[in-house]
């Protein structure tokens, strides 16, 4: 259970961000607005997808951006994205969502790459992968804040229940949703799973308000004032 909250996140820079810029600078005309996402910032860290089996990774990016950046609808899976190197030849796939690009699966470590080739020839767009939750979207329906990704709900599974992610504190500490709009802090050290607020809409007028601080709630146990 403590492997799931291990601290597994990197900054989007460096050769990080040199692998992705000569990944997207190839991709057809329609898939440019990647490149200017990344090229202005929009795409900040990534780290890997608990939720998932495998080398899944999701992506964290500017709230200040994302925002002007999302475009409804526009949602779907880039597969087969092939990258070679030293005779082996690596899968790589994308997932893009509101028009942001949320999360990839790649086996390899990404520092391992200096001088690659990649093939597109295989690539393909698939949109079928994609089942919306509505009563998720009804919870969160019409609500913003700048200090919560509520863009990108990543759903994971902890004692045989669903949660979606709101917020990545680092260090392995996340805030998280629960099907029923219930807000939870999911804490690595010591572990611990608590209840927060029972209505995400008042929470986030309370972040909006600063009525909670995310840096009381880790260091002091209690983000509201």
């Amino acid at each position: 259970m403590f492997g799931l909250f291990k601290k597994t996140s990197w900054k989007i820079e460096g050769k990080t961000k040199d692998f992705f810029q000569q990944i997207f600078a190839q991709l057809p005309e329609e898939f440019q607005f990647l490149t200017v996402g990344l090229n202005n910032g929009l795409y900040k860290r990534f780290s890997v997808n608990h939720a998932m089996k495998g080398h899944f990774y999701s992506i964290g990016f500017d709230p200040s951006q994302s925002d002007k950046s999302m475009v409804k609808g526009k949602q779907f899976h880039l597969e087969n994205i092939l990258i070679k190197q030293k005779a082996q030849t690596y899968p790589l796939n994308m997932t893009i969502y509101d028009g942001l690009w949320i999360g990839f699966e790649f086996e390899k470590k990404i520092s391992d790459f200096a001088d690659f080739q990649i093939d597109l020839s295989s690539i393909r767009k698939n949109k079928n992968k994609f089942t919306k939750d509505k009563k998720i979207e009804k919870l969160i329906h019409g609500l913003k804040c700048d200090l919560l990704d509520l863009n990108n709900l990543g759903e994971f599974e902890l004692d045989n229940k669903l949660y979606y992610q709101i917020k990545d504190l680092d260090d392995g500490n996340y805030l998280a949703i629960d099907r029923n709009g219930q807000v939870y802090g999911l804490i690595h050290d010591p572990y611990k799973i608590e209840l927060i607020n029972k209505s995400v809409r008042q929470f986030v007028s309370d972040v909006n308000s600063g009525k909670f601080d995310f840096d009381n709630y880790i260091t002091k146990e209690n983000g509201y004032a």
